[in-house]
């Protein structure tokens, strides 16, 4: 209240002192007076933002009624939906990671299934890199077979005592299985505190991970365990449903299936370098079995049959997502999947509870950090109470269901791309937030500490971090009009108290910052300055000082958090500057991930010299203030200093400070330089390459052919090398350094189904090529008989289409389409086609060369003329086995019945004839229905089967 008066009393009186007084008699004082009370605004808006928030958390605090630990046992003992935990990681230290997953695997939960997203490059650069890549991917079985050992004696044990009780008719408990319960929890206590003894000790995060989560988890299954004893031996036995409930809980402790997940390996998933298409590609295989499959590109996912999958990724009711420098605290999960499991958050689609910062930081910025991290926890709880939660997206229990409603599908290629969290922003987490509110799902916090996550520990790394949370507020910022108009719509009360903290959490730090910029670069008029102006400040400044001595931390670090902002501003800036010029061009602004190393990162040049150009300009401040006069401005200007200048001392250190500029200088002065390499030839290799040409078929080499269980399943690379007599096929043993004179064609085959109409059996398969550069056969084979290769390319289709069919199934014939230039040739088409072990139809579309009599008993397939008499004349002097209405003939077939009727007397010419009739391109169940009408027998067509590779075919895929 005292903020708000004071400021509506200082804009009042300053609109009558320069306005109606007419103090600012001219357009420069006009201006000036606009803009300062416009940042005036701007800074108290923040002001009274943050205390309205700390009174909603202190409501909240207060209502909070936390679900006893028995209601927790009979949950664990009942029916329990499915939780995954998946954990981002992007070349975190193996210490890192195991840390993160171990509290992700000692969650009171039963049948919890943790994967490790690992997102580091499949081909490191260096031997750090390379060391990190395997050791996160060997972590999982490493952790999981730590945990086998408790987890398999309490499971022996509970079977044991299962048994027991069933032989004493299912109801009788006895003062053994008493001291049998606690002796298990006992083992499970020593276990526990062994893991936290064996726990790698280097700094204050592994501290906290042994006495806050490993320790505490063990001393509270010893109290059980002497409890258990205790009761033995006063003759008390419990309950057998309370029995159970003690074994299941722990049970619940070590129940965990932890495997890994490299999204990098797969061509058909989205390398989007950022932390949200890294969930997106793992949770967009959910309820999915998927078969790897080779192509030119790489290997690809492809939805299969159980029996055939080599990967099967359950369909949870939740997912819990967990940034791989955070730790959670044992009960995390179950609480919150009780309370979503609970009536009354039914429409909850996010519960969470806001990260805090480790305790016990080693450096004085991490720990000015960590002071900003808590105190922006009571800032999330506070917006609970008023209905603005964000997702904050360090850890967070998700419904699925929500996630499956919010799901956005795009296509690279032919690949689909699911979105459930948005990466339009580096802040994806915010623009999920309103696509849930959108469709109508809320978000809680849950007011308890039972996360905690890292800070950085150097200036340059924390930099990258606070830049990426000043991009994409104000991208987003637009789309909750989105969330308010589907609020009206379902007629739910739209409050200004939600709407005010929303904005303001989406876009205060760029108008703070702003507006704290212009207050310390422009010297405004001397009348603006306002003693009064301290006052609305001073409610924010103490009560952060009182909520921070709550934190654990000194009321006087509300000034360090200051001269902390004020280093920060130029990041600040820098990150709305980035989300400014995505909106106008429309590019995303590049994805920067926080550093996770133990050596100090360098500071980027501009985050040095901005600072000290802020301190610069605050000395010349105070000394124009003294020169004028101009004391209300110099104590402002005073204090700015002060703090600007401990906060680059003390955050960012005078020692660094100078190193990182002298690096940046020499890396610009002296830029490294690849050397080129010469290329030699031997004269034996010289005298190789003008070799004579070989025949047609020998110059399509397959390089890759795809066995049934290979790792380049259907690629084909056919490499045409130019020599003085033509081109020639290069073998695999070809030099390297012949590369420049090499033509690439890359592809795969794929192939289409052709269908009886009439019993739905499969007869055929036509073979179909895919280019790996996404260009059609016909443009392939049109670059290459512009080099003089097109024959030789077309031999190699008609080879790999071969080759690849023999895993086709029994009994179905292949339909392989050639061109006029090699029908020319049988005396090369021949041998082809001889290699092939099922029956061969030839497409040769409307070419009609002598030389298809020397071919012998091969079927042919031609194309309908669509002119009458000439398909006629065709069928009747060329005799094919099959003849190819294309998709012109079946335009309007369903409706047309003059065309239904040209199409029957064209059957029943064609059956005079010996000829088959196939519909190609059928695309909707009317035109297959009139087509069989007309006596059509064989279709082939998107509505009856897609072209898919051979993999896919036998997997059932594509099918009609």
């Amino acid at each position: 209240m005292v903020t708000i008066t004071v400021w509506a009393c200082y804009i009042t009186y300053t609109i009558i002192q320069q306005f109606i007084a007419g103090h600012a008699y001219t357009v420069k004082l006009a201006i000036e007076a606009i803009v300062y009370m416009l940042v005036v605004t701007g800074l108290a808006a923040s002001a009274i933002a943050y205390l309205i928030t700390r009174i909603g958390y202190f409501y909240r605090a207060r209502g909070h009624q936390r679900a006893p630990r028995i209601m927790l046992d009979e949950f664990i003992g009942g029916k329990m939906p499915s939780v995954a935990v998946l954990v981002p990681s992007y070349q975190e230290d193996e210490r890192t990671n195991r840390t993160t997953l171990l509290s992700a695997a000692l969650q009171e939960y039963p049948g919890l299934r943790v994967t490790l997203l690992i997102d580091d490059p499949r081909r490191p650069k260096t031997r750090a890199a390379r060391d990190m890549l395997l050791a996160a991917r060997a972590l999982p079985a490493q952790i999981e077979a730590e945990l086998q050992v408790p987890y398999g004696r309490a499971s022996n044990a509970f079977a044991y005592f299962d048994e027991q009780v069933r032989m004493r008719g299912g109801y009788l408990v006895v003062l053994e299985d008493m001291r049998r319960l606690a002796e298990e929890y006992r083992f499970a206590s020593d276990w526990l505190y062994d893991l936290g003894a064996r726990q790698e000790m280097v700094d204050h995060t592994d501290t906290f991970f042994v006495e806050h989560i490993v320790n505490p988890l063990a001393a509270e299954l010893g109290q059980i365990s002497a409890a258990l004893t205790k009761g033995a031996e006063e003759h008390v036995t419990l309950p057998i449903a309370r029995m159970n409930q003690f074994y299941k809980r722990l049970l619940a402790i070590f129940d965990v299936q932890i495997t890994s997940f490299e999204r990098k390996k797969y061509v058909s998933l989205s390398h989007e370098p950022n932390k949200a298409m890294n969930l997106n590609s793992y949770i967009g295989l959910m309820g999915g079995a998927y078969q790897e499959v080779s192509t030119p590109l790489g290997t690809a996912l492809v939805t299969a049959g159980p029996n055939r999958a080599d990967l099967v990724v359950p369909n949870p009711d939740y997912v819990l997502t967990l940034d791989a420098d955070s730790v959670l605290l044992p009960e995390y999960a179950l609480r919150l999947v009780h309370l979503l499991e609970q009536g009354a958050y039914a429409n909850h689609a996010v519960a969470q509870t806001p990260y805090s910062a480790y305790p016990g930081s080693a450096t004085r910025i991490e720990r000015i950090s960590g002071a900003t991290t808590d105190i922006q926890y009571i800032v999330h709880q506070g917006m609970t109470h008023y209905g603005a939660t964000f997702w904050v997206g360090a850890n967070a229990v998700l419904r699925k269901k929500a996630l499956d409603e919010i799901c956005e599908v795009s296509y690279e290629g032919d690949w689909e791309i699911r979105r459930y969290i948005q990466d339009r922003t580096v802040i994806e987490d915010t623009e999920s937030t309103i696509d849930l509110g959108v469709r109508g799902w809320l978000l809680h916090n849950y007011p308890e500490r039972l996360a905690y996550s890292a800070t950085p520990p150097d200036f340059g790394s924390l930099a990258i971090q606070r830049q990426r949370w000043a991009n994409g507020g104000l991208l987003i910022l637009s789309r909750l009009k989105d969330q308010f108009r589907a609020k009206a719509r379902r007629e739910d009360k739209n409050r200004f108290g939600e709407y005010f903290l929303r904005v303001n959490y989406m876009a205060s730090i760029f108008w703070s910052s702003v507006c704290l910029v212009v207050m310390l670069a422009y010297p405004f008029n001397n009348e603006l300055l306002n003693p009064i102006l301290l006052l609305v400040s001073v409610p924010y400044f103490f009560m952060m000082a009182a909520d921070l001595k709550h934190l654990g931390y000194k009321r006087s670090d509300m000034l360090r958090i200051y001269g902390f902002n004020l280093i920060l501003l130029p990041v600040n800036l820098s990150g709305s500057i980035a989300s400014l010029l995505q909106l106008l061009t429309g590019e995303k602004s590049a994805f920067k991930r926080t550093p996770k190393v133990r050596n100090r990162t360098t500071a980027a040049t501009s985050y040095l010299i901005l600072p000290l150009a802020l301190i610069a300009l605050c000395a010349y401040t105070i000394w124009v203030d003294i020169e004028h006069q101009l004391w209300n401005n110099l104590v402002f200007a005073v204090l700015n200093l002060t703090l600007s200048l401990y906060a680059m001392v003390a955050f960012v250190g005078l020692g660094n400070t100078v190193v990182d500029l002298f690096t940046h200088l020499r890396n610009w002065l002296i830029r490294p330089v690849t050397p080129k390499k010469t290329r030699r030839t031997s004269s034996r290799k010289k005298k190789a390459a003008v070799a004579a040409p070989a025949p047609a078929g020998d110059w399509a080499q397959v390089l890759h052919y795809r066995h049934e269980h290979g790792a380049t399943a259907g690629q084909t690379t056919v490499r045409l090398q130019r020599t003085e007599a033509g081109w020639k096929s290069s073998s695999p043993s070809s030099s390297s350094s012949q590369a420049h004179a090499f033509e690439e064609f890359s592809f795969f085959t794929v192939f289409q189904p052709i269908y009886n109409m009439i019993n739905g059996h499969v007869v055929g398969y036509e073979a179909l090529t895919r280019f790996a550069d996404g260009s059609s056969p016909r443009e392939g084979l049109a670059s290459a008989e512009s080099r003089g290769v097109h024959i030789a390319l077309d031999a190699a289709l008609i080879q790999a289409a071969i080759a690849s069919s023999k895993s086709l199934p029994n009994g179905t014939w292949l339909s392989v389409n050639v061109t006029a230039d090699l029908l020319r040739r049988p005396h090369d088409l021949a041998p082809l086609l001889a290699a092939s072990r099922r029956p061969l139809v030839l497409e040769v579309g409307d070419a009609t060369p002598p030389e298809l009599a020397q071919l012998g008993g091969v079927a042919l397939a031609v194309d309908d003329l669509g002119a009458g008499y000439e398909t006629l004349a065709v069928i009747e002097s060329l005799r094919p086995a099959f003849l190819k209405l294309g998709v012109a003939a079946l335009s309007d077939i369903d409706r047309s019945l003059a065309r239904q009727a040209a199409i029957r007397s064209l059957v029943q010419f064609a059956e005079q004839h010996g000829c088959t009739i196939i519909a190609e391109g059928i695309e909707t169940p009317a035109q297959r229905d009139a087509l069989v009408a007309c006596g059509v027998p064989f279709g082939q067509g998107f509505f009856l089967g897609k072209p898919v590779p051979v993999e896919r075919v036998l997997a059932g895929v594509g099918g009609w």
